[in-house]
């Protein structure tokens, strides 16, 4: 991703979470394309952290017909009760949002909304995959399209962390029932936030 389009896409997240206090996020190991993440405050309005990626649109997917896109950029609406100032912690949530960012540049993948992952889980460790879905948590869905330049545009999508009882909860029901599970209605006791250990903020 070249200075311009890091700038098209930082001023993107700025705008639609209305905030500039970010901090980037730079990786430690090589990867096949580089990708630093934007983490954001919590608001007043938006309570909780964000975290961006910022270059996991440079791969250009296979995309199947009437798909939004064929290039991706990655959300996590983060738990305001993490210390993201935190360096390890911080770095965790990083660690599983790349994951997902280069899952399909490793397997040769399209992923989209409705779309979930699994990972080999480490022993003390609860989340076992993420979970695709439209950042509904932020008031304006222009957020989810980015034209970064002529002939490239980012769908930037949610990611939430799931158990494996959310795992089974997403294979019994299925992406819709899923998906209104994260987002309901009532929007009394929302489903979107990741967490490491879940609490009763999801």
């Amino acid at each position: 991703m070249n200075i311009k389009e890091m700038d098209v896409l930082t001023a993107h997240f700025d705008k639609y979470f209305e905030q500039n206090d970010y901090t980037v996020l730079h990786p430690t190991l090589d990867m096949p394309i580089h990708v630093d993440a934007l983490l954001y405050k919590p608001t007043e309005k938006y309570p909780f952290w964000k975290l961006a990626t910022m270059g996991a649109s440079d791969y250009k997917m296979k995309e199947p017909k009437n798909a939004l896109g064929n290039r991706n950029e990655y959300i996590m609406a983060i738990s305001p009760d993490e210390n993201m100032s935190d360096p390890d912690i911080a770095n965790w949530y990083y660690s599983m949002l790349l994951g997902v960012a280069m899952y399909p540049v490793m397997t040769d993948t399209f992923i989209s909304y409705g779309h979930s992952m699994e990972w080999p889980v480490e022993e003390g460790e609860e989340m076992v995959g993420a979970y695709i879905e439209f950042p509904q948590m932020i008031e304006k869905p222009e957020l989810l399209r980015c034209k970064l330049g002529l002939f490239k545009t980012a769908i930037c999508l949610l990611v939430v962390l799931i158990n494996k009882a959310e795992k089974e909860r997403l294979l019994e029901g299925g992406s819709e029932n899923f998906s209104y599970y994260l987002f309901p209605e009532d929007q009394e006791q929302c489903h979107f936030l990741s967490e490491r250990t879940r609490t009763d903020n999801f």
